[in-house]
């Protein structure tokens, strides 16, 4: 694509940023002529949400619990069965 087959497709919009970067030199000139001067404003902050539990300690728990009971679960039963 050259600078006049994009002008003539009359871009409104600019080309996304991966598009200007594997077009040639003269179309990524042209597209990021089409980009606004002024930077984005700052995004809000969010405030993080007060708890008074931690997310997931019962599912750790449990986790634990099924963790040490496959691990001790074959060894006990080794040491039962063994003569």
């Amino acid at each position: 694509m050259t600078v006049l087959a994009a002008h003539d497709m009359r871009l409104t919009t600019p080309i996304s940023p991966e598009l200007v970067l594997v077009s040639p030199p003269d179309v990524a000139r042209f597209a990021r002529s089409l980009l606004s001067t002024s930077p984005p404003g700052p995004s809000p902050a969010s405030r993080p949400v007060e708890r008074d539990l931690q997310p997931g300690q019962a599912e750790l728990a449990v986790v634990w619990l099924i963790c040490i009971a496959m691990t001790l679960g074959p060894l006990l039963f080794i040491l039962v069965v063994r003569p």
